[in-house]
């Protein structure tokens, strides 16, 4: 192991599982943070994961500064979509709900899964077919993630009723609504949030 990759030997070091506890995200959502540059770890001679609780805290800290700017009203939104014109026509839409909207998008599943993490969505809209981590991969882990899971998830496809099961189908409790997107369904949605 290169000395220069484990940190500072009186810092304080969390697990994989650990890491994940603290930050209520699923194991596999820390993996992924790590792979991306977003939290730093070292391996054991063993071959385990240390994380650096300075990496847990940025982020707890970073997390609480994005709910602080954000106030109590509204509602926390996260478009996760492949399709840039369609998240540009979302955004512009919700500016006008009555309803204050903290919007954020991702298009895929991995980066949902990271903004879910970071910013606790109340709403999660989500396509199915992306590119990466599709939304039946995202959507099945987010209700691993016990912080995650009580999020409001509506499915928007193209996928027939047929097509969605034959691929698995989807978790209980998730609304799917067919495209072209009904902007007056999200929004009655929306408000009900609130």
């Amino acid at each position: 192991m290169d000395p220069k990759e484990r940190p500072d030997a009186l810092e304080t070091t969390v697990t994989s599982s650990e890491a994940a506890e603290l930050l209520g995200v699923s194991q596999r959502t820390v993996h992924y943070w790590i792979q991306r540059g977003m939290l730093k770890s070292w391996k054991t001679e063993g071959g385990h994961r240390r994380i650096p609780m300075s990496g847990i805290t940025a982020l707890l800290r970073k997390r609480q500064e994005s709910l602080d700017a954000g106030g109590d009203e509204g509602i926390t939104l996260l478009l996760v979509e492949d399709d840039a014109g369609l998240v540009a026509v979302f955004r512009k839409v919700a500016k006008k709900w009555p309803v204050r909207v903290r919007f954020f998008a991702a298009e895929n599943g991995f980066d949902g899964l990271i903004l879910a993490g970071l910013h606790k969505p109340d709403l999660i809209i989500t396509d199915l077919i992306m590119p990466s981590m599709d939304g039946f991969q995202m959507i099945a882990s987010l209700r691993e993630s016990p912080d995650l899971g009580g999020s409001r998830v509506v499915v928007v496809t193209a996928l027939s009723d047929q097509e969605i099961n034959s691929r698995g189908g989807l978790p209980e409790g998730v609304t799917v609504l067919q495209k072209p997107v009904s902007f007056e369904r999200i929004e009655a949605i929306a408000r009900s949030l609130v």
